[in-house]
């Protein structure tokens, strides 16, 4: 599955790989507003109800921590960068088609990255909502499919739209910034 990776997408008003939960609150709410003002019609409209947008973030993001570590998962951050597996037309056009941001899932450590069933805080409070699963799992689930990752992903965007990743290192960050200042 070498084959397989990761995209995380960023509006071309924004720098890519960064977390509003990885602010201060003050700071958070400061840029939400910031955002949402400038932005309207984009993906910062989810920032212009942001004392109802705010906790549910922090509440998904501690469901999701708890959950990978029961996998055995090794944070080392308690907020996530959030990628998707093989990428997403809808997302691509919801950040305004900015800037993409891709790295080989075979590159990184199972210790380092858990898996949704589709946007984990749209999903949280719902009957659909599944657990976090594991680098192994996602195999798995992919071995069911015969390796078929098109199938795979098929059959995950009626109900889920797409398979949502959870980076939990910077490591992986620091690498792909690297690549690029090269």
């Amino acid at each position: 599955m070498n084959e397989l990776s990761i995209v995380h997408y960023c509006h071309p008003n924004c720098s890519p790989l960064n977390s509003i939960t990885r602010m201060s609150k003050s700071d958070a709410f400061a840029k939400a507003k910031e955002l949402s003002d400038s932005h309207s019609g984009t993906a910062f409209g989810r920032f212009a109800d942001f004392d109802h947008y705010y906790p549910k973030r922090i509440e998904t993001e501690e469901w999701l921590y708890h959950g990978f570590l029961k996998l055995g998962g090794q944070p080392e951050t308690k907020h996530p960068l959030y990628f998707v597996l093989q990428g997403n037309d809808f997302l691509f056009h919801w950040f305004d088609k900015g800037e993409i941001v891709t790295i080989p899932l075979h590159r990184i450590s199972p210790a380092h990255i858990s898996f949704t069933f589709g946007d984990s805080m749209a999903k949280f409070d719902t009957r659909e909502r599944r657990d976090p699963f594991g680098k192994e799992q996602l195999m798995e689930l992919l071995h069911d499919f015969h390796g078929d990752v098109d199938l795979f992903l098929g059959s995950v965007k009626e109900q889920y739209n797409y398979i949502e990743v959870q980076l939990w290192s910077d490591v992986y960050v620091e690498e792909w910034l690297g690549r690029m200042a090269e």
